[in-house]
């Protein structure tokens, strides 16, 4: 079974706040499960988010550089 502190430091390392974090520990003091799960799906979804805002961005990155490239008279 893993303490109150270990649930806490892998949520903060998973990039959940800190009252996201309080939130889950209190549903789980609670006894509360689906409460904690909904919270740790919505922690899920909020890093998703940033891992497809973050791939949005590389995408647009690697095709200004493939546009870039195929105009060499912009290096002349």
């Amino acid at each position: 079974m893993s303490t109150e502190k270990e649930i806490a430091e892998n949520l903060l390392a998973a990039g959940c706040g800190k009252a996201e974090i309080e939130s889950i520990l209190s549903s789980i003091q609670k006894g509360d499960r689906k409460g904690m799960e909904r919270l740790i799906a919505a922690c899920r979804k909020k890093q998703l988010n940033r891992l497809h805002d973050s791939q949005t961005c590389i995408d647009r990155l690697d095709y200004l550089s493939y546009q870039l490239s195929k105009e060499h008279f912009l290096w002349n």
